[in-house]
């Protein structure tokens, strides 16, 4: 049976590195130590995401991939709304994208806009402007899915997140 991670581990990792490090470093405890203690705190973070995919992959591992071909599966055309919005209800938006897809293919992109200085009905009309276009250029009438992006991964420059 693996090893259980020392509750004193498991609740460091809840702390930040420097709360951990000024708790347990030298002016504390003295149980800090670098090699080993980053990883462990990630582990202890992340410990059931981690476990339930290794979980997955072992038990496909031993599965027969079998191939559907069905051809309206690749001419089907849908949009994906990309926004960069940090977790939290009322954060604001950073910045709006879309991908447009053909089957299992990205066949095209809307470049990231900031949204810095607009307001939510602002950013409403840009959305619905962007669906305009869509709907003219590839019968898109509204997103098939929303993917949420943190804004630190921007890649709009100049970004004033990444100063």
């Amino acid at each position: 049976m693996a090893k259980m991670l020392p509750e004193k581990c498991c609740k460091c990792a809840m702390l930040s590195a420097e709360q951990a490090q000024k708790l347990h470093g030298e002016a504390g405890d003295g149980c800090w130590n670098p090699s080993v203690c980053y990883s462990r705190r990630s582990y202890a973070r992340n410990r059931g995401r981690i476990n339930q995919t290794r979980s997955r992959k072992r038990k496909e591992a031993g599965l027969k991939e079998i191939q559907v071909e069905f051809e309206p599966l690749n001419q089907l055309v849908f949009g994906v709304l990309v926004v960069y919005r940090s977790a939290g209800t009322d954060t604001p938006v950073h910045a709006i994208a879309a991908e447009i897809w053909q089957g299992q293919e990205k066949v095209a992109i809307v470049p990231p806009v900031h949204c810095a200085g607009m307001v939510p009905s602002q950013v409403h009309t840009y959305v619905g402007k962007m669906l305009n276009v869509l709907e003219e250029r590839y019968g898109i009438k509204k997103f098939a899915s929303l993917t949420r992006l943190d804004p630190n991964l921007c890649s709009i420059r100049p970004c004033p997140l990444q100063a």
